[in-house]
């Protein structure tokens, strides 16, 4: 092995950071979304964790991934824009009363990377609060393909503190191969999972944004995962849970 190549190997091993512990969302590259524009947004809060993403599936129901702790204090606001505007009536609350993480979800793997959280109430749908939709196929997103990552929290990865305002961000699907390849022997790449990247542009998702979506052609294809430390780097590969066939059968039969 080469010197660079063992070098490469050293700086994945040292910036591989799996979005767990919600320590800052961010959107890196992105823009300020048209308020309400993405109404199946959800803001998942738990005390002294910070936040995550999700998206509302159903009226009872938000998808996130199984990295974002929930516990007893866990809120999940609908129609928000702005964190800081709580008094904008477009926005609904709710605890969380039962939170499903996927049973063969592997924290070190990074494996069945999701979870289901049951509202305390039912939503009210309106212009602002809406629910995603799912793929009518699950086929792969093919390489190239332009898809929107959408989160609150920090806009430069230079610089701490999150976004007040709802932003997204424009990436593009990688191969899954060219993929396993950048992670590869810290992270094994599987078929469950899809990979993006903000190309030569420093666009990308960071610690945080976990459980968000990734919106391709007006469907929910994923959902953030993990990525690297250096949010948003030009050509690197920001990783998703892939919604396949069998995990949206999983997700049909916990909210039956």
């Amino acid at each position: 092995m080469s010197n660079m190549s063992l070098l490469r190997i050293l700086v994945l091993v040292a910036i591989v950071l799996p979005i767990q512990k919600c320590d800052a969302a961010e959107i890196t590259g992105g823009k300020e979304v048209v308020p309400h524009s993405r109404p199946y947004m959800a803001l998942v809060r738990t005390a002294g964790k910070a936040f995550c993403g999700g998206t509302l599936i159903r009226p009872i129901w938000v998808l996130t991934s199984a990295d974002c702790i929930v516990d007893k204090t866990t809120t999940v606001d609908l129609g928000v824009h702005s964190i800081k505007n709580t008094k904008d009536s477009q926005r609904q609350r709710f605890t969380v009363i039962q939170a499903i993480p996927h049973p063969k979800f592997n924290k070190e793997k990074h494996m069945n990377n999701l979870q289901l959280l049951k509202l305390s109430g039912k939503a009210d749908l309106t212009k602002t609060v809406k629910t995603v939709t799912f793929p009518e196929r699950f086929t792969d997103a093919k390489p190239g393909s332009v898809c929107d990552i959408i989160g609150w929290g920090r806009t430069d990865n230079k610089k701490p503190g999150t976004s007040d305002k709802l932003m997204e961000a424009r990436v593009t699907v990688l191969d899954r191969k060219v993929c396993a390849a950048q992670w590869k022997p810290t992270v094994r790449i599987t078929k469950d999972m899809m990979c993006t990247s903000g190309k030569e542009a420093a666009r990308g998702f960071c610690n945080g944004d976990v459980g968000g979506p990734l919106i391709c052609g007006g469907f929910q294809k994923a959902i953030i995962s993990f990525g690297s430390i250096l949010c948003g780097t030009p050509n690197g590969a920001d990783v998703y849970t892939r919604l396949t066939k069998e995990y949206v059968k999983w997700i049909k039969k916990q909210i039956k």
